[in-house]
């Protein structure tokens, strides 16, 4: 259960219980929900009710002029308050106080609207327990998106009379999934509150902190008197949030990434203020978290063709529009190809082929990584079991798993299907990670990788040397193979420091019992050097790029060795 189901149960609770008609209809004014006291004040039942719409209750003691004016009410000021004739099921009419509100969502788009029905003044202290329901996030008591919204259309216009400038933050905590899926949602409640705090605690007294739903808030800073009053709120924020989070046995560490808008460098409109601190928000995210953005003209340009290659990527993936190119990986000893690197093009019917660099980062940041990294996963599978049966080199097949694939929660079963549906052997595949996706997980980064070798698969850690480089993880998790990244390999014919972290990484795995690879061997030295230093693995232009399966399998029949002297130097 989330944080959002946690927060429904709560008020459906509270709504119960009160003594006020409570009513709750869809944005198309279709009764959804009543409470008991609303059941008893008017004699119809829920199942009576629902489906249909307030009108039932018309009295006809009011004209159309009154609900006209009613609903512009709530569509201008956000509610409507006053005196209102009903009439009962049985035909008698009932005098009410009725206040209605509109609910919306995170997108600010109204969902419900909740009707307050009260009789006496006795109950106003009810109903202003109602309205702050209706304004207030339960779970943090900061202000909703619906006053949010309010307080911004306000903040505007007194900020366009008194000639200032205005700010809108919108922060996104980092990771926050992870930490759910991990320790449950008790422990997030108990983060979100403690972050409210922590930022009630940076702001000055008008400004405005508001809880959009999930793990992002939203702030307004009015009357700021330029850039740098902004940027110093703001860093008093993340300087805020490092300290540690303490909850019994656990101590956690949260970090947030902010875009900010400015009125009205940026926009007078509120809608785009928000749009375009969303804007930057996904820049800081972009950027590595733990930092703030600041809206920049040029961010439109690229969230435009962000969009067209979001689109254009569904279009391939429907069109089967991708292929798979496989790169051999030698044994430098022996010079055999022992294995193939499965790496995604993408033959665009416009553009030509089109490689990785181009489109890899556009589908993980919308997700479509999932869809086309199972698809290359499949794919891979299926042909490296082909060359199997056709009695080629048996081959270790190695496929780069994203950071978005390492977080699905469907993961291993995904690869458990796609084996059985293939029939490929659990030891001829190897999954490559980089140190940055493990570093950036919590719990299952080191669970799921005993899951699969307990499958019987291979682990490799990609990009080896260019993460976090934390040796501490390579004694936790159940790894085979390092692989050097190719910025080491570059220069390894200079006298330089490369040559010593080669030496150096190639030393560090034996003496953990893995095998080592080299990416990016493009020159006989770069070879000389790591065979003088007994590294176990290459792939680079010095042998194939990546070829095409036909041309693999050509190559696997006519070519299977680098160098015939490293054959008969090891018989």
């Amino acid at each position: 259960m989330d944080c959002a189901q946690t927060m429904e149960i709560s008020s459906r609770e509270i709504i119960d219980s009160m003594v006020q008609g409570i009513i709750v209809t869809s944005s198309q004014r279709k009764i959804e929900a009543v409470n008991p006291a609303f059941s008893a004040k008017l004699g119809y039942s829920f199942e009576e009710l629902i489906g249909q719409t307030p009108r039932v209750f018309k009295s006809g003691q009011h004209n159309g002029e009154f609900y006209e004016s009613m609903w512009k009410k709530i569509e201008t000021d956000g509610f409507w308050n006053g005196e209102i004739i009903n009439r009962k099921k049985n035909g008698d009419l009932i005098t009410h106080h009725l206040n209605i509100s509109p609910i919306k969502n995170g997108n600010g788009e109204v969902v419900h609207y909740l009707g307050v029905f009260s009789e006496t003044p006795e109950n106003k202290l009810a109903d202003q327990a109602i309205t702050h329901l209706a304004f207030y996030d339960p779970l943090t008591d900061l202000p909703n998106r619906t006053l949010f919204d309010d307080r911004l259309k306000q903040a505007i216009s007194q900020s366009e009379r008194n000639n200032q400038m205005l700010a809108v933050l919108f922060l996104d905590l980092d990771r926050v999934k992870v930490l759910n899926d991990s320790l449950g949602h008790v422990i997030v409640d108990m983060i979100l509150k403690g972050v409210a705090q922590r930022l009630k605690l940076c702001l000055r007294e008008g400004d405005t902190v508001a809880r959009m739903g999930g793990d992002e808030f939203m702030i307004i800073l009015p009357g700021v008197k330029g850039i740098e009053d902004i940027s110093t709120i703001t860093e008093k924020i993340l300087d805020s949030l490092k300290p540690a989070f303490q909850f019994n046995d656990h101590e956690l560490y949260i970090t947030t990434s902010i875009g900010i808008s400015i009125f009205p460098m940026d926009s007078d409109d509120p809608d785009t203020l928000l749009k375009n601190a969303d804007t930057a928000l996904n820049r800081a995210k972009q950027l590595g978290r733990n930092n703030y953005q600041l809206f920049t003209p040029s961010m439109k340009e690229e969230i435009t063709q962000q969009v067209a290659l979001e689109q254009d990527l569904r279009r391939g993936l429907e069109k089967e529009e991708f292929v798979i190119h496989y790169q051999p990986q030698v044994n430098i000893m022996t010079g055999e190809i022992v294995g193939v690197e499965a790496l995604v093009r993408w033959n665009h019917n416009s553009s030509g082929l089109v490689y990785p660099k181009d489109f890899i980062n556009g589908a993980e940041e919308t997700g479509l990584i999932i869809a086309l990294g199972e698809w290359v996963l499949r794919k891979a599978c299926e042909q490296t079991k082909k060359w199997m049966d056709a009695n080629l080199p048996r081959l270790k097949l190695s496929v780069n798993l994203s950071a978005r694939q390492f977080e699905q929660r469907d993961l291993v079963y995904m690869i458990e299907r796609i084996l059985a549906d293939t029939g490929l052997p659990p030891n001829n595949l190897e999954l490559e990670i980089t140190e940055s996706v493990i570093m950036q997980q919590v719990g299952n980064a080191f669970a799921i990788p005993h899951t699969l070798k307990a499958m019987g698969l291979r682990l490799a850690i990609d990009d080896f040397g260019t993460g976090y480089s934390s040796l501490n993880y390579l004694r936790r998790i159940p790894v085979n193979t390092l692989k050097m990244d190719r910025s080491f390999i570059q220069d390894l014919a200079d006298t330089g420091n490369d040559g010593a972290i080669v030496s150096a990484v190639i030393a560090l795995g034996h003496g953990l019992d893995l095998s080592v690879t080299a990416e990016g061997v493009e020159t006989e030295d770069q070879f000389e050097f790591l065979k003088a230093h007994k590294c176990d693995g290459m792939q680079g232009y010095l042998f194939s790029g990546a070829l095409p399966a036909e041309n693999l399998e050509n190559l696997l029949r006519n070519k299977t060795i680098f160098r015939e002297d490293l054959l008969f130097a090891n018989i």
